[in-house]
Parts: structure tokens; sequence; C-alpha cells
């Protein structure tokens, strides 16, 4: 068993890029340089091992804020966005590994948690922030070894296909302006990789 590692973190960042999303109907998205910004928080890890099992945990919690007074665009204050869009404050992960004999074959599960996201201002008056709801997922793979420079892995991440909701304030669910590509739910994948 590992010891607990705390990492605690801050940034400040000047001209924070956002994903701005224009209220007129059809705009495309960009990113833009929309203010100041602040991120601290603290990260939380703890590894476990008995024989061929290895248990890992983690968590962080960050709090993100725009924090200067130019978040305009052109002469236009827009001053909507209190936390930086896309960070959730919370994350927690849970994963177990099991090393088979051979030192070949690794199988793997994982539980992930994302907090809850604020995406953008849902409605023409800026009067309802969007959410993406927190996001609680599975995922399995496996990993093969077959030397020291080849190996495979495949799995699915978000086995239950939960993918994310969307949530206005006054509870009104769906896709908005602030979502309009497609959000992932359930994904397979196949790495194949070369060391040297």
């Amino acid at each position: 068993s590992e010891m607990c590692i705390r990492d605690r973190f801050q940034r400040k960042s000047k001209n924070q890029y956002a994903l701005w999303y224009p209220i007129a109907p059809n705009a495309p998205a960009s990113y833009m340089a929309l203010d100041d910004a602040e991120v601290h928080g603290i990260e939380l890890s703890h590894n476990m091992k008995w024989d061929r099992l290895t248990l890992n945990i983690s968590g962080t919690w960050q709090k993100s804020e725009y924090s200067g007074i130019n978040n305009k665009i052109g002469n236009q204050p827009i001053g909507i966005k209190p936390t930086i869009s896309y960070t959730p404050e919370w994350l927690a992960n849970v994963r177990l590994d099991y090393l088979f004999p051979g030192d070949k074959l690794n199988l793997f599960a994982e539980y992930s948690y994302t907090g809850k996201q604020f995406t953008g201002m849902g409605d023409a008056k800026m009067s309802q922030s969007v959410y993406l709801q927190p996001l609680r997922s599975f995922d399995l793979g496996v990993k093969y070894k077959f030397d020291k420079h080849w190996g495979l892995t495949a799995g699915v991440n978000d086995l239950f296909n939960n993918g994310y909701d969307v949530l206005e304030e006054s509870g009104k669910t769906g896709l908005t302006h602030t979502t309009k590509y497609p959000l992932q739910g359930r994904t397979y994948y196949t790495t194949i990789e070369y060391r040297f």
C-alpha cells in the first residue's frame, strides 16, 4: 500500500480561453479569450496492492472562476460566467487491476465521477445557466503485452451508456444552443502500442 499523495494546486491565467456560443441562432461557436481566471484545488490519491490485484483511488476538488473585470467582447460587457465553462468542481476515480500469472494479460475495471459543469447561458436574456449534469461511468478493459516492445489495449468507456444530461437552472432538459455537438456516451477503443 502506498501513502496518500496530496497535491494542492493553484493556477492564475490571463485571457482564459472559453468556448463562446453567440446568442444568434445557428451561429458558430468559437474559442475566445474572455477574462483572467484562477483555479485552485487539491488532489488526493491512494494505491493499494494485494498479490496480483491493484486498487487506485483518486479524487480532485477544484474551484475555478473568472477573476478579472475584462469579461467583455469589444465594448460589450458579458459578465455572465462566474465559473470557467466545462470545469467540474469534483472528480473521482476508482480503478481495480488484475494481472494474470505470466505478467502479460491485465484486466481492469474503473468507476469515474465527473461533477456538474457550467456550459453557458441558455436563453437570449442570459438569465438561465446551463449545466452538464454529473456523469457516473463504468469502464472495462484489457491489456496484453506481446513482448517488451508491443502491447494491445482494448476496452469500453461508459459501459452503461449514461452519457451527459443537460439541465437549465429552470429544470428544463434537452439540448440547447450551448450543446449543439453530440455528447459522448458508450465508446469502444483499441490501441496498439510500440515502445522503443
